[in-house]
């Protein structure tokens, strides 16, 4: 359908005059972020604070698999290790690597909230040169 819709349009284009501008469109295609996945330790803590802490809308859920939206995001958890990726010690910790960043209205009342729901702050407020302020929970 998309396909055919593009073939339309650029047909239009050339009719009308219009072909330059479909194709710098066409050009600015970029790839679009489907979902990230992240490997988590415990999916019940995982959902607990993706969904019930930042609000993140949950599609489906299982005993080892989420998946959750961000706006137009998915955010995907797994507590299993995918058999494509490599071998790891048994004693690898689930996750470790992946660092992904959500922005929030107010950072101060999010810290707060966090703190009172028991998560624990693992980096202050700090406010970066390209003008981001980030905590690590």
């Amino acid at each position: 359908m998309k396909l055919r819709l593009e073939i339309v349009s650029a047909a239009v284009a050339l009719l009308t005059g219009w072909s330059t501008i479909v194709a710098e469109s066409a050009q600015d295609q970029s790839p679009k972020i489907d979902h990230i996945l992240l490997e988590v330790a415990d999916m019940k803590k995982s959902v607990a604070f993706y969904h019930d802490f930042l609000g993140l809308e949950i599609k489906s859920q299982s005993n080892d698999f989420a998946m959750l939206k961000s706006g137009n995001i998915g955010v995907f958890l797994s507590s299993g290790h995918w058999d494509w990726d490599e071998k790891r010690p048994a004693n690898a910790r689930p996750g470790w690597g992946m660092y992904p960043h959500f922005a929030v209205v107010d950072v101060a009342a999010t810290i707060e909230r966090a703190r009172k729901a028991g998560y624990k702050i693992a980096q202050e407020p700090r406010k970066y040169s390209w003008g981001h302020r980030s905590i690590c929970g």
